[in-house]
């Protein structure tokens, strides 16, 4: 038996592991002010992707896309007809549809190619039996798996009801088969089902082990009301209001009238963890990808309202590349519609449809004149092989597309900065960094470091990192290890680079004052724009440089060489010049040193290193370095 003093060391034992447990991976969060979506209390930018298509059919994903055969029911009516009208078939294919579609890889390799969200659609029959008018669990076999998804790879899911009770549109992705939207009755009807289904949800993931990786709930994809407008925010605030009856912590993502378009009719911030959210697609290559983004911005600003862009692509590559520099300079969250789908160069990933679902069935679903119906063999035959080819084990990583979302990052490669037309200093770490300089010297050469996700940080030849900050003073190149003030998001933006800093906030220039740059501004144009290369390795800085007026020597790395290059077991070099005695130190290529002596020979021995790229640095008696990239084989 424990006694009273054993039971209260072990309540607060547990209590400490729990608060140690949240401590360590925070929910998402609003902030009060700023209309910043955090993460343990700092500033997140969510880049994301949409799973759609796994848990609701869209016809045009999957070569279907005409009237009276695109929306969820139409497609697995007409599948189920195929099938001999047998449920037992069409719910078989359904599920090994929903099993191979979307597994724990998709999760990962989501994460891998650098997205840390994922929008996942689903249908309200999933948690609602109409006959009996009461919720039902079968989605949560799909919703748990999606959520376990992401805590085994460390990236945010967000639940999105696609397709709501009497239709919230009138378009197919709403599983509308073309018929009047009654989601916005008088009767109100719909939008209490609708109520009870968020509540349901809400119920299983307030506390369910991962939901820190649930980033939140989104309560209606794309409404669309004609008139009695008011009914939206009115709707929205009940389904809030049902949700907090349970979970009081996740965030509500909120969608404007005419699909994602229009906040006018619900600016107010009704729950402090309330987030807009737009969806845009425009004509095909407009010009202007997102015509209404800064009104939209400005609306969520105003009410600290942060804004997430739910969807957006289907496009050329032209406009998807023009939308996601728009998003990324003005500080907006996104996700990517979508990440697989068939036969297209406009997802992440494509699969190969079988032949006979090309040139048969979907064609004969479609209505095509002289396609004979398939037998009910061939079609379930056909669509055993279509769940296979789904994997993503057998679809095409779509890079082209992929690089415009996700820019590849120069890792390990030395840098200049440029910002109107002067290059950015590290002025060696004495003071504070401007961007004031008129070439590039040792000064002006940054190593750009993996610093963890999808961040970078930047290496100044004084092997020290490039520091924001956070904001509150100009950056400075002085810190000795990498953390949050170091790390950077490097953004491309139309070949040149943005550097946002920990605080969310980007780096700016200053238009090259002596008072150094900051990391302050809220949006990316002019000043917080800058032009980048690579260079040659940067080396500490010499005598010369340091004491110009004692030094007339002006130091030649042309007169230092390494050899041989790539190297097995030693390298040698020669230098010009009379001394005997160095210092050498080595760097792999996240400027880690791997090696530091003395040597009074001109042979170094390697045969300890990994294979790979290295910077060797060395200081003569003189105190001059010099410093060459060489391969250890």
């Amino acid at each position: 038996m424990k006694t009273k003093k054993s039971i209260i060391h072990s309540w607060l034992l547990l209590l400490c592991v729990s608060l140690m447990a949240s401590f360590a991976h925070a929910q998402l969060t609003v902030s009060a002010t700023g209309s910043k979506i955090l993460e343990n209390g700092n500033p997140i930018t969510l880049r994301g992707v949409n799973f759609g298509n796994w848990l609701l059919w869209e016809g045009y994903m999957m070569d279907l896309d005409v009237d009276g055969i695109k929306s969820h029911s139409q497609i697995r009516a007409g599948l189920k007809d195929l099938l001999g009208n047998s449920e037992f078939l069409i719910s078989n294919f359904e599920t090994n549809w929903r099993n191979k579609y979307i597994t724990n890889d998709d999760f990962a390799k989501a994460k891998e190619k650098g997205f840390n969200v994922i929008r996942v659609p689903f249908h309200y029959n999933m948690f609602w039996n109409d006959a009996t008018g009461t919720t039902k669990n079968d989605g949560f076999v799909w919703l748990d798996k999606a959520l376990s998804w992401a805590n085994n790879n460390n990236i945010y899911v967000i639940f999105c009801m696609h397709a709501a009770p009497g239709y919230q549109n009138p378009d197919h992705h709403s599983d509308n088969p073309g018929t009047t939207v009654d989601f916005w009755n008088a009767n109100w009807n719909n939008v209490n089902i609708a109520k009870a289904v968020w509540k349901h949800i809400a119920n299983r993931y307030a506390n369910r082990a991962g939901n820190q990786w649930l980033a939140g709930y989104d309560l209606l994809n794309e409404p669309v009301l004609d008139s009695n407008k008011y009914r939206l925010k009115k709707a929205y605030k009940e389904m809030t209001a049902a949700i907090r009856e349970k979970d009081a912590n996740h965030l509500i993502f909120a969608e404007g009238n005419y699909y994602g378009s229009d906040f006018y009719d619900m600016l107010e911030r009704w729950d402090s963890n309330l987030v807009f959210s737009n969806h845009y697609y425009g004509l095909q290559n407009e010009s202007n990808p997102n015509p209404d983004l800064n009104t939209i911005k400005t609306q969520g600003e105003n009410l600290n309202i942060p804004l997430f862009t739910g969807e957006f692509g289907e496009n050329t590559n032209t406009w998807v590349k023009a939308a996601r520099t728009d998003y990324d300079s003005q500080n907006v969250s996104w996700a990517f519609w979508a990440w697989k789908r068939e036969n297209t160069p406009r997802a992440v990933y494509s699969f190969t449809s079988p032949s006979k679902w090309t040139n048969k069935i979907a064609p004969y679903l479609r209505g095509v004149s002289g396609i004979s119906r398939p037998s009910i063999n061939e079609t379930y035959n056909t669509l055993s092989q279509l769940a296979n080819k789904v994997k993503l084990s057998n679809s095409t990583f779509v890079s082209t597309l992929h690089q415009l979302l996700i820019p590849s990052k120069p890792i390990g490669s030395y840098v200049w900065l440029k910002n109107n037309n002067k290059y950015v200093t590290s002025n060696n770490g004495s003071g504070p960094m401007t961007a004031n300089r008129t070439s590039v010297g040792g000064w002006e050469k940054f190593q750009v470091v993996n610093a963890g996700g999808t961040k970078i940080a930047l290496k100044g030849n004084n092997n020290k990192y490039v520091n924001s900050q956070n904001g509150n003073s100009p950056l400075t190149c002085t810190s000795n290890s990498v953390s949050g003030w170091e790390s950077f998001e490097w953004i491309e933006i139309n070949g040149q680079v943005a550097l946002k800093g920990f605080n969310g906030k980007f780096v700016s220039s200053e238009g090259g004052s002596s008072n150094g740059m900051n990391s302050n501004r809220e949006t990316a144009s002019g000043w917080e724009v800058f032009s980048w290369g690579t260079t040659s390795a940067s080396r500490q800085a010499t005598a010369t440089e340091m004491f110009p007026q004692q030094f007339n020597e002006e130091v030649n790395e042309a007169t230092f060489a390494v050899y041989p290059n790539p190297a097995s077991n030693s390298i040698a070099f020669n230098l010009t010049g009379n001394t005997s005695k160095y210092r050498i130190a080595i760097y792999n290529t996240i400027g880690v040193q791997v090696l530091s002596k003395k040597i009074t020979t001109n042979s170094i021995d390697i045969s300890k290193l990994g294979a790979g790229s290295y910077l060797l640095q060395l200081t003569d008696e003189r105190g001059l370095q010099y410093s060459k990239l060489f391969v250890k084989k």
